[in-house]
């Protein structure tokens, strides 16, 4: 549909609208301005400007148009970057909630997705890091906290079930930190660690990173599941 240099404008316009929300109609190309507004990923605004709808919408179709995911994900904030990651387990037929507390509200994972055909359930952390962000050590010790908060998650969860009923078709949880880059990943901590670059296809295919563990310790069962 697009032309490299097509694409490279796209990205460009797309980092400007992220971080100024609008763009003057004559900084935007016809061919682009006409697919943005029939996607109904941007409006005009009052000062006949061109401002974007929903950064994160924009954002995935960027990326399904070719561009590099890493790229499109930095222009994203922390709350964008949490977002992205919903929208891509939601993609995957995941039911998903976002930013659950527990144990009186001293713990939080950033988004849960509930696969309830295979009974998973991924338990994340969205880390925004700066690409200088990749001390081994450091992302071990996040990762570590982020298992030993989803054990607690899994203790705490009948607490949870009047809001959550879905939480009792969950068999086993997979503490999983998403990171922007991929310096660091793999199992690391006790957690997964997957740039957003591999998500998707971490998410596609958990049950086999899952079973692939020799040590079969990935996952944490889930304390109120209910087979019935």
């Amino acid at each position: 549909m697009f032309s490299s240099e097509s694409l490279n404008e796209l990205a460009k316009l797309y980092v400007k609208l992220s971080n100024s929300k609008c763009v003057g109609l004559g900084e935007v190309p016809d061919q682009l301005r006409n697919y943005l507004m029939s996607g109904d990923l941007v409006y005009v605004g009052l000062d006949n400007n061109l401002c974007i709808k929903s950064t994160v919408k924009l954002a995935l179709e960027l990326i399904g148009l070719g561009l590099d995911v890493e790229l499109v994900s930095k222009s994203l904030n922390w709350r964008d970057f949490e977002s992205l990651v919903g929208e891509y387990l939601g993609l995957n037929n995941y039911y998903v909630i976002k930013n659950l507390r527990f144990s009186n509200r001293r713990f939080e994972v950033d988004v849960l997705g509930i696969d309830q055909v295979s009974a998973l359930a991924v338990a994340i952390d969205c880390k925004h890091w700066s690409p200088g962000y990749g001390k081994r050590g450091r992302i071990t010790n996040i990762a570590s906290e982020h298992r030993a908060k989803v054990e607690e998650l899994s203790k705490g969860c009948r607490q949870l079930l009047s809001k959550h009923r879905l939480l009792s078709s969950v068999e086993v949880f997979i503490p999983i930190i998403v990171t922007l880059t991929d310096i660091v990943r793999g199992y690391v901590g006790g957690s997964f660690v997957v740039p957003i670059l591999r998500f998707n296809d971490f998410i596609a295919n958990v049950r086999y990173y899952l079973e692939a563990l020799t040590e079969g310790s990935g996952g944490i069962t889930n304390k109120c599941f209910d087979r019935v």
